[in-house]
C-alpha cells in the first residue's frame, strides 16, 4: 500500500521552495482605474463607442502578456473605458488586431463559450474587495456571453448567469464591445452614504486567440488565472446606488407531448405552469423559491461506454441546481457528499419536483447556504424531501473552514395491489471540510463525513484529503479518498464503497530554451491511481499513467505518447462485466500504450485523436477516440465523434466484442440570442440511437422560448420483454416552453 505521509511530505517539500519563485501580490505594485459618472441614458449599447459620454472617460491600456512570454507587452493592444451611471454600470473595449476581423477566432456563438478556444474580452470585479470572491463578465467578437462566479481563484461556478447585455463591432482593425451590467446584477457593500464612492477590485484581460496571446492589465503568474483577485488591480470612483428590493421573477409555461412505441400523442399532453422567484434579502443574501420546476430545456446527457470497474459521474446541467452550486460543491466529481442528481433524476430520467427553496448569503466572512426541495412520488417510488445546510468560514487571509449536512428523507408507502408497504426512511451525512494555502503556490484541502440512515446500515465514514502545489514549472499533488463499506451518501456520489484510493501526480510545463519556435512547452505527465479496501487491506488495482513525450504547440495543438501498466485483482465477489462480457475472479497484470494528437481547436476545422491498444484483463483491447469539428462561420458549426473499443479473447467465454459510439452535433445561430441545436448519438452496445433537438430564443435578457424534441430508440432487454410485445421501442417527446424573467 502506498503510505500517504510519504507523499504528503514530499508535495508540502515541493510547495515551500517553489512558492520563493513568484513573489508575492502585495509586494507589487498594482495598477488603479478611476471609473467616471455620466448622464443617465447617455449611451446606447451598440458596440461602437461613439456616443459622446465615452469622450470624457480615460482609456486604460498598458496590457502585459501572461502568455506565452510573461511580462512582456500585448503583440496585439487592448483599451478599455469604464463608466456608470444610476442603472447601470459600464465598459467599453477596444481589441486591436492588425488582420482586422479576418484575424478573429470565434468556434460559435454558445452562452458560456470555451474560454481557451475564442477571442474574448473579460472584466472581472471583486465588489467587497476581500481578494477571494469574484465575478466575471466576458464577450466574444460575435456578442456570445460568459459569466461565471470564483472564489479563492479554484472553485468555479460557470453555470451562473447573470442580467446583462453586450453589443459589439468588428472592423479592419479589430473589434469593439459595449457591456452594460445593471447594479441589480452585482452584490455589493451596502452602507454608503449618497455620493460616497468604492473602490473594488478588478482585473481586465483578453485571449487573442490567432496568436494564442493571453493578456492582462494587471497580470497574473500563469499557474494561476484571471480569477486569482490577490493579483488583481483597483476600481476607484465606483458610486452605485444604494441596494434595492431586487426581486426578479420568472414564471413559465409550456405544453409536453410524449409517447412509446404507437401511441398517440394526444393521450399524454399535459400543459404545465411554475417559475422561479429570486430576492436580494441584502447585498450579500439571495433567496430563490422554485414552484413545479421544470427542466425540459437542460442539455441531455451523452452515452459512454464504461471500461473501469468504477460508477461514472455525470455532470449536472439543470438550472435550479446549477445556480449557486459552487457553495455546496465539496469534495471531487467521483466523490462528493452532495450530489444534486439525486434529487428529481432516476437513471438519467426526470421526477417532478414539487418545489424548492435555496438561500446563500456571502461576505467577508465567508459563504452559507441553504436548500430544501420535495421530489414527487413517481414509478411506485415515495416521495422525498432534501435539505442541505452549509457554511464556510473565512480564516485568515486565504483559508477557510467548514461544514455540511446533507438529509435526504423517503416517505412511507401503504400496501396496494399486493405490494408490501416500504416505511420511511432518512439518510443524513454531516460533513467539516477546510482549506488551506501553503505558501504562493501551494494548497491543502480536504473534507470528512459520517452517515447515519434509520433502520439497519448506512453508518460509515469517508473522507478526501488533496495537497498540491502549482508553479511556473508544473503542479504536483498527491490526493487521497476513502470510503467504508457501510458509508451511504443518498444525495451524494461516490464512485465505489470500501474503498481507499492513493492517487500521486505530476504535470510539468518546462520552457527551456531548445526548444523549436513552434512548441510552447515540453508538459511531461505521471499519474498513478492505487487503490485498496480498508475493510481488510486487501489490494484492489493500481493504475498508472506516464506520458513522458508531450510537446504544446503555440497553436494550441498538442502531441503525446503515453503507456499505462495496470494491475488488477478481482474477487469472487465481485461481479464485472465490461462491454457485457463476465471476467473472471483473478489476478491480472497488463500494459496499455498509445498516443495522442490534436489540431488548433480555434480554426476552423480542427480534430483530435487518441489511439490505445495492449492488454486488458485476460484479453487484449484497441481503444480509438476521434473527434472532427468544422465551422466554416460563427454561426454554424458541425462536430463529430466516435469512438472503438475492440477486445479480443477477452473474459471467461474467450469472446471478441467490438463497440461503436457515433455521435454528431450540430449548431446554428442567427445571433447569439437566436440558436437551434441538434445532437444525435447511437451506441452500438446497448443498440440505442438518441436525437435531441432545440431551438432556444433568448427574447429578452434570461427570458426564453424553447422547442425542444427527444426521440430515443432502443432494443428492448430480454428480461423486461414479457411486459411488451415489441422487440425494439421509441419513446418520443415534444415541449414547447415560455419563460419570461422580470425584475421587480
Amino acid at each position: 500500500m502506498i503510505r500517504p505521509l510519504a507523499f504528503i511530505g514530499l508535495a508540502m517539500g515541493l510547495a515551500a521552495p517553489a512558492a520563493a519563485q513568484t513573489a508575492p501580490p502585495e509586494e507589487v505594485e498594482r495598477p488603479s482605474v478611476q471609473a467616471v459618472r455620466i448622464a443617465d441614458g447617455a449611451l446606447r449599447l451598440d458596440g461602437r463607442l461613439d456616443d459622446a459620454a465615452w469622450a470624457s472617460v480615460p482609456v486604460v491600456g498598458g496590457f502585459e502578456q501572461v502568455e506565452p512570454d510573461a511580462g512582456a507587452p500585448a503583440a496585439l493592444a487592448t483599451e478599455v473605458r469604464i463608466a456608470f451611471d444610476g442603472r447601470a454600470l459600464y465598459v467599453g473595449a477596444v481589441m486591436r488586431d492588425p488582420l482586422g476581423a479576418e484575424g478573429l477566432r470565434v468556434r460559435d456563438l454558445r452562452r458560456d463559450f470555451d474560454y481557451f478556444d475564442n477571442d474574448h474580452f473579460a472584466f472581472t470585479l471583486d465588489p467587497f474587495g476581500d481578494r477571494r470572491n469574484a465575478v466575471a463578465f466576458e464577450v466574444s467578437p460575435f456578442g456570445a456571453l460568459r459569466d461565471l462566479q470564483v472564489r479563492d481563484g479554484v472553485d468555479f461556478n460557470s453555470d451562473w448567469d447573470g442580467v446583462w447585455e453586450a453589443r459589439t463591432v468588428r472592423s479592419d482593425s479589430g473589434w469593439t464591445a459595449e457591456i452594460a451590467i445593471p447594479w441589480a446584477t452585482l452584490r455589493y457593500p451596502a452602507g454608503a452614504q449618497a455620493g460616497q464612492a468604492q473602490t473594488w477590485g478588478l482585473q481586465l484581460s483578453r485571449n487573442g486567440r490567432r496568436t494564442n496571446e493571453l493578456s492582462a492589465w494587471s497580470p497574473w503568474p500563469r499557474q494561476f488565472n484571471a480569477y486569482h483577485m490577490a493579483f488583481a488591480g483597483t476600481l476607484a470612483g465606483i458610486e452605485p446606488p444604494p441596494p434595492g428590493r431586487n426581486l426578479r421573477v420568472q414564471p413559465y409555461t409550456l405544453v409536453e407531448a410524449g409517447r412509446v412505441g404507437d401511441a398517440s400523442f394526444a393521450d399524454d399532453v399535459a400543459p404545465q405552469l411554475g417559475g422561479d422567484l429570486k430576492w436580494a434579502v441584502t447585498p450579500g443574501t439571495v433567496l430563490d423559491l422554485t414552484v413545479n420546476t421544470d427542466f425540459a430545456q437542460a442539455d441531455a446527457d451523452e452515452q459512454i461506454v464504461n471500461l473501469s470497474r468504477f460508477s461514472v459521474f455525470f455532470p449536472e446541467r439543470r438550472p435550479f441546481f446549477l445556480e449557486s452550486a459552487d457553495v455546496f460543491d465539496i469534495g471531487s466529481d467521483n466523490f462528493t457528499p452532495f450530489y444534486s442528481r439525486r434529487i428529481g433524476l432516476d437513471d438519467g430520467r426526470p421526477i417532478g419536483l414539487d418545489g424548492g427553496a435555496r438561500l446563500v448569503s456571502s461576505g467577508g466572512w465567508g459563504r452559507a447556504g441553504a436548500l430544501g426541495v420535495r421530489q414527487r412520488s413517481a414509478g411506485g417510488a415515495p416521495a422525498s424531501w432534501f435539505g442541505v445546510g452549509r457554511a464556510a468560514l473565512n480564516v485568515g487571509a486565504e483559508n477557510r473552514l467548514g461544514g455540511m449536512v446533507v438529509a435526504r428523507h423517503d416517505e412511507a408507502t401503504g400496501p396496494e395491489a399486493g405490494v408490501e408497504g416500504v416505511p420511511s426512511r432518512t439518510n443524513t451525512v454531516a460533513v467539516v471540510d477546510g482549506f488551506s494555502r501553503l505558501g504562493r503556490t501551494g494548497a491543502v484541502s480536504g473534507y470528512a463525513a459520517a452517515s447515519a440512515t434509520s433502520g439497519d446500515g448506512g453508518e460509515g465514514v469517508a473522507a478526501q484529503l488533496w495537497i498540491r502545489n502549482r508553479a511556473s514549472w508544473g503542479y504536483a499533488g498527491f490526493l487521497q479518498q476513502v470510503a467504508t463499506a457501510d458509508y451511504e451518501a443518498a444525495t451524494g456520489f461516490v464512485f465505489r464503497r470500501d474503498v481507499l484510493l492513493n492517487s500521486p501526480a505530476v504535470f510539468l510545463d518546462l520552457r527551456p530554451g531548445w526548444l523549436p519556435g513552434t512548441v510552447r512547452s515540453f508538459a511531461p505527465r505521471f499519474v498513478a491511481d492505487v487503490f485498496h479496501r480498508p475493510s481488510d487491506g486487501a489490494f484492489l488495482q493500481a493504475d498508472v499513467s506516464v506520458t513522458p513525450l508531450r510537446a504544446v504547440f503555440q497553436s494550441g495543438a498538442e502531441a503525446a505518447a503515453f503507456v499505462r501498466p495496470s494491475w488488477q485483482d478481482l474477487d469472487a465477489t465481485e461481479d464485472f462485466r465490461p462491454l457485457g462480457v463476465p471476467v473472471a475472479a483473478g489476478s491480472y497484470r497488463y500494459l496499455r500504450a498509445g498516443a495522442s494528437l490534436s489540431s488548433d481547436p480555434s480554426r476552423r476545422v480542427s480534430g483530435a485523436v487518441e489511439a490505445s491498444t495492449g492488454g486488458y484483463f485476460d484479453g487484449r483491447l484497441t481503444t480509438v477516440e476521434a473527434t472532427a469539428s468544422a465551422a466554416p462561420s460563427p454561426r454554424l458549426a458541425v462536430a463529430l465523434r466516435y469512438e472503438l473499443n475492440d477486445a479480443r479473447r477477452l473474459g471467461v467465454e474467450a469472446r471478441d466484442v467490438r463497440t461503436h459510439l457515433v455521435g454528431a452535433e450540430t449548431r446554428l445561430a442567427l445571433s447569439p440570442r437566436l440558436q437551434a441545436t441538434a445532437f444525435w448519438q447511437y451506441n452500438s452496445l446497448v443498440d440505442r440511437t438518441f436525437l435531441n433537438a432545440r431551438l432556444s430564443w433568448e427574447f429578452a435578457p434570461l427570458s426564453f422560448v424553447y422547442l425542444v424534441v427527444n426521440d430515443t430508440r432502443y432494443v428492448v432487454p430480454t428480461a423486461e420483454r414479457m411486459a411488451t410485445p415489441d422487440d425494439f421501442l421509441a419513446e418520443q417527446q415534444g415541449v414547447l416552453k415560455v419563460s419570461y424573467l422580470r425584475q421587480l
